[in-house]
């Protein structure tokens, strides 16, 4: 699930970006080197809290946990608004815009086809958990194995020594700006690897499962990314100047000649595929945390354990993504929540500073050198933060109002103190019944 989510597709145009940021090979590795390590600091983080609450919700239940109910309630509902519909209605326009260009033809409005991916993913996720895990274990293959044939052509193709050298070489003037971007492209081309929390309640054996999964996970994206931009180096070196469609067009027809447009569309269909199915998976289970607390209304989040759906919360899911893509203005809109979901994401990690370590009994995995991997995590936070920040507070400003909002409305949905239930931390890592 965490390949399958992460690797979109970012993994054909966010290496080229990168190395048009920095100028050369290296320094992209570098990039992405430092961004993988930070990002395995916080899957350290985030598989201690999950087998501590093994309960579906993810950082929702971190959140409630460590800062109270109504900051975990914010999270949520803006999740469930915005971020989670956003999130779906952008991979579907891509889904959609790439299958046109795989197909070669217009058939339909790419908006039309959206939506009816949407829509189709979305019967898939109702048809349970099997269904859902079926087509993540496929795409994830599918991809790893599009990984493997874009390198291994890469390196046939790498040509003299010269090209080779051309390919990597250290960059050149390299700025601040520079940089900054970089660092920006590959903590979002890491997106998402978080999201495996909120599925924590129907893992077996969460203790033993969870680290491998997210920090696993986490290294095989890494190599996977750092892996695709040498064979972009090796396949067009020296061209980095041009923009990303362009240098990934080079690439593919120095790899696959006539046909590199349409296979390398198909190729990102695949992996946006994996991404929407894991998207639409993971997001109910965080509306059934929510309805737990009594923030959520619970006839919409009927949990089927046995299948592992909700039908209710994955129609609301479907429904904000399709309105959002027939409004068709959803990408701003994301942008004006990015910032406060990236804070958001540092304060569910910072909630090991904040609860009290359990004992070192074997019961609960507990994360290496605490509290070095909270630091490294909180620093790749706040860096990413700032520089978003930077290029776009108008924005920021505006989404943390918006989202400030929430909290003179919790208490608009709930007629009482919120005082949810406190989940059982892991007694031999066994989940809570669904």
């Amino acid at each position: 699930m965490v390949v399958t989510q992460v690797i979109g597709v970012g993994i054909f145009l966010t290496p080229a970006a990168m190395m048009r940021a920095v100028g050369g090979l290296i320094p992209a590795l570098m990039v992405w080197a430092a961004v993988g390590v930070l990002s395995i600091a916080g899957a350290l983080c985030y598989a201690e809290l999950a087998t501590r609450f093994p309960t579906a919700g993810g950082a929702y239940v971190f959140l409630r946990e460590a800062f109270g109910p109504r900051t975990a309630f914010v999270f949520g509902w803006m999740s469930l608004l915005v971020t989670d519909p956003g999130i779906t209605a952008a991979l579907a326009i891509g889904l959609s815009q790439y299958l046109l260009a795989a197909i070669g033809r217009p058939v339909a409005p790419p908006s039309l086809i959206a939506a009816a991916v949407v829509c189709i993913f979305a019967l898939l996720t109702l048809a349970g958990r099997s269904a859902s895990g079926a087509v993540l274990r496929w795409t994830a293959v599918a991809k790893l194995a599009i990984v493997a044939v874009l390198v291994g052509a890469g390196a046939a193709r790498a040509g003299s020594a010269a090209g080779l050298a051309a390919a990597t070489g250290a960059a050149t003037d390299l700025r601040f700006g520079s940089l900054a971007g970089a660092v920006i492209a590959a903590f979002f081309a890491f997106g998402g690897w978080w999201e495996l929390g909120r599925m924590s309640e129907e893992v077996e054996s969460p203790r033993r499962t969870m680290p491998c999964a997210l920090v696993g996970g986490v290294a095989i994206v890494t190599v996977v990314y750092a892996l695709i931009t040498i064979a972009y180096a090796l396949s067009a070196p020296g061209r980095v100047s041009v923009d990303d469609d362009a240098f990934v067009a080079q690439v593919g027809q120095a790899l696959f000649g006539a046909t590199a447009a349409q296979l390398l569309a198909a190729m990102v269909v695949v992996a946006v595929a994996g991404s929407l199915a894991a998207t639409l998976l993971a997001a109910p289970r965080m509306y059934l945390a929510m309805s737990r607390d009594g923030v959520f209304p619970g006839r919409w989040v009927r949990f089927d354990a046995e299948r592992g759906s909700a039908s209710g919360a994955t129609l609301i899911q479907a429904g904000l993504a399709c309105l959002l893509i027939a409004v068709g203005t959803f990408d701003q809109i994301l942008g004006y929540f990015m910032p406060v979901t990236i804070f958001f994401l540092g304060l569910s990690a910072a909630a090991l500073l904040k609860l009290p370590r359990p004992a070192d009994d074997g019961r609960v995995f507990r994360a290496p050198f605490h509290p070095l991997p909270v630091v490294f995590f909180l620093l790749l936070i706040v860096i990413v933060l700032m520089l978003v920040v930077t290029g776009q507070p108008r924005e920021t400003l505006v989404g943390a109002l918006i989202a400030a909002v929430g909290v003179p409305a919790s208490f608009l949905v709930s007629r009482s103190p919120l005082r949810p239930p406190r989940p059982p931390e892991t007694a031999g890592g066994q989940p809570r019944p669904g």
